[in-house]
């Protein structure tokens, strides 16, 4: 299985700082295809590259960073959970094909046309 991943459009503050990308994921299996769509906001951090300096394999690199979040339980714990959206992405679109093939191999042309 083939994944591309693709920017539809970023959202760019005054300071030409990326801080929103929606992009998608296309997945292809043989004659099957599918996407997702994601949305990521995003933080400046400690690399800046000028916006007109910015290469898509730039702004996806910055995408599939993990996001932590991290948050205190009812018993004051300290918790946290990683979300690779490559991953996710990934994962949903193999599914989508995954259920298009198993579709098909549920119903079989007919014989007698």
């Amino acid at each position: 299985m083939e994944f591309k991943w693709s920017i539809n459009k970023v959202q760019v503050a005054e300071d030409n700082l990326v801080v929103k990308v929606d992009l998608t994921v296309t997945g292809t299996g043989g004659d099957n295809s599918a996407s997702a769509a994601y949305s990521r906001d995003l933080v400046r951090g400690d690399l800046f590259i000028p916006y007109a300096q910015l290469t898509e394999q730039q702004v996806l690199g910055w995408c599939f960073e993990p996001i932590v979040t991290t948050w205190t339980d009812m018993n004051k714990k300290a918790q946290s959970s990683t979300r690779l959206i490559k991953d996710e992405g990934e994962t949903q679109v193999a599914g989508q094909i995954a259920r298009q093939l198993a579709q098909k191999s549920a119903e079989p042309a007919l014989p007698w046309l």
